[in-house]
């Protein structure tokens, strides 16, 4: 996928797609919703625990005016005791909001983990920079809303409730003017989700073109050197950068805005009651059928009239969350859609015989395409060697592709057969080596041994040998206990192809698909990857893309891919 087409991929969707996202956002909370129970609990309980800690502080205020001396110390004592049970269920609260979340975000990357990565029912065909995107930010956008909301669905109502209780139990006048200021509070929150939506949705539209952006910079590093090209790239950058940063600012100025407006009424609300009571003390205003205030019941409404407005303030924040996590969402469930649950890999044939494969009328064609990029139908019979020719981008690399089970054919059917099995491709039955090879930032044996964890010293030994790997091996500083990759020893790209034929004997694969191993190859280096390549895959059937003459010649069939189309096969020496 394409800088532009994953900027153009996030625009915002229509209102049946939201809606499904939206439902989808609210399923992904399944696996941490005991714990979001528990913190919606523990923020209750502190609610109670902060009521009874104002109530302490008003009654021990009441008792310095009346000069009990005994009330003041049980008042202090109270709101010790009360204030540490505050701390501790909120404590508890956070403590289980963020393990709630670590939950969710663990599921969401499981689940992304099964799509991502070739599984046999699943093949994915996200793009790296998106893949990144999901794993990494979405993931975690999504868990952090459910940590902040689902606490709140259960505790908001039960706080407010308990607060508006002891309010009108004290002092019912203060508690109508709650519930009239609750009533403005609802239309500020509906507006506010409007331009929070909006915004949102530029502001991730503008994340992922940066990711697509700086992913590409990096992967194509070597290529805009040599162009003398790093200078614009820095320039398409820098504005991706900046496009990121207006849209967050402008994200922030809707939150703000809303969040002033919220501010603004609950300010007036507190003001009302602040007034009031302050006059009936001063005994200017008197309620019929009210009871007369006193210091205890005045600030004691005082204190406990900001924790009703508290789980609104709160819910308004995440309200803007929301709008993001609803668009990441979303864009993990574009990606982990039609992913089942669980996957049982299908067994490949057995090691012991050679894998024919059978194309039989295949057609591929990519999404969005107006045609075909290939057309097959060919035999590969069991322990030969066949080479795919072609112009670059004629369809090489997808044919293996197709014949591993890495894509699925548009149309017709891909079969491995032996003597007693005729299959589907099985994923990781086949032994893959391509151009470019990835050598992880560990030793050579953990390198070599990375498809098969559990091989013995006489495995891993015997793939050295098969791989022409003795001498290389013998010139490290370690042996296989070199280190390789970053910060590690170095390697040539001819001794790195080795090693990944080493690492391929050592699976047992008796089919094995090469993708261009010879590529960037000198011809020395050539004749020695290809001599490693015959000791490996004796017995095996080995189907080869490639541009070189030297392997083709190697080969015991050439095919040709010509227009999209697989010519017949053609006899050229015989091993």
């Amino acid at each position: 996928m394409t800088t532009n087409e994953m900027y153009e991929k996030s625009a915002p969707g229509t209102a049946g797609e939201r809606q499904d996202d939206d439902a989808w956002l609210t399923e992904c909370a399944a696996p941490g919703r005991h714990w979001f129970g528990l913190s919606g609990s523990a923020q209750a309980l502190d609610t109670l625990f902060t009521i009874a800690r104002w109530g302490a502080l008003a009654w021990t205020a009441q008792a310095v005016m009346d000069r009990a001396r005994a009330h003041e110390t049980w008042g202090l004592v109270a709101f010790a005791v009360t204030s540490a049970l505050a701390a501790g269920a909120g404590w508890s609260a956070g403590t289980l909001a963020e393990r709630g979340a670590r939950t969710v975000a663990t599921g969401l990357r499981q689940r992304l983990t099964g799509a991502l990565l070739p599984t046999a029912r699943r093949i994915s065909e996200t793009g790296p920079a998106e893949a990144a995107w999901a794993m990494v930010d979405l993931a975690d956008d999504v868990a952090d809303h459910h940590a902040r909301t689902a606490p709140l669905n259960r505790s908001a109502p039960l706080s407010m409730i308990a607060v508006l209780a002891v309010t009108a139990a004290v002092h019912w006048p203060a508690a109508i003017v709650l519930v009239l200021t609750t009533a403005l509070l609802p239309l500020n929150m509906r507006l506010a989700g409007l331009f929070a939506q909006q915004g949102a949705d530029r502001q991730l539209a503008a994340t992922r073109h940066l990711n697509a952006v700086v992913l590409d910079s990096f992967r194509g590093m070597r290529t805009l050197r040599e162009l003398g090209a790093v200078g614009r790239r820095g320039r398409t950058l820098t504005t991706a950068a900046e496009r990121l940063n207006k849209a967050t600012m402008s994200v922030l100025r809707r939150a703000f805005l809303s969040g002033m407006i919220m501010d603004v009424v609950i300010t007036f609300s507190i003001a009302v009651n602040a007034t009031y009571i302050g006059l009936s003390l001063l005994g200017y205003v008197q309620v019929p059928h009210a009871s007369r205030l006193d210091l205890f019941t005045g600030l004691l409404v005082l204190l406990v009239c900001p924790m009703y407005f508290a789980p609104l303030r709160a819910r308004a924040s995440a309200f803007h969350q929301r709008e993001r996590a609803t668009i990441a969402a979303g864009a993990v469930r574009d990606v982990v859609k039609d992913t089942p649950a669980a996957v049982t890999r299908a067994a490949g044939p057995r090691s012991t015989e050679p894998v024919g494969v059978s194309l039989t009328a295949v057609r591929f064609r990519y999404g969005g395409a107006d045609h075909d990029t290939l057309h097959a139908d060919a035999e590969f019979a069991p322990g030969t060697w066949t080479a795919i020719t072609g112009a670059s981008g004629s369809g090489k690399s997808t044919l293996l592709s197709l014949i591993a089970g890495l894509r699925r054919p548009s149309a017709g059917v891909v079969r491995w057969q032996t003597s007693s099995v005729s299959q589907a491709p099985a994923l990781g039955g086949a032994a893959w080596v391509g151009q470019r090879t990835v050598l992880l930032d560990a030793t050579v044996r953990d390198n070599i041994r990375l498809g098969r964890p559990a091989a013995t010293e006489r495995q891993i030994r015997r793939a050295v040998d098969a791989a022409g790997l003795g001498a290389v091996i013998e010139g490290l500083p370690e042996g296989l206990n070199t280190r390789l990759g970053e910060g590690g020893w170095g390697v040539s790209t001819g001794e790195a192809r080795r090693i990944a034929i080493a690492r391929a004997f050592l699976r047992g694969a008796r089919l094995w698909l090469l993708d261009e191993p010879t590529a960037h190859l000198d011809a020395d280096s050539e004749r020695e990857v290809v001599e490693a390549l015959r000791r490996a895959t004796d017995g095996c059937t080995v189907v080869i893309a490639t541009h070189s003459f030297t392997l083709a010649a190697a080969a015991d069939t050439v095919l040709a891919i010509d227009d999209g189309l697989l010519h017949d096969a053609r006899p050229v020496n015989a091993r």
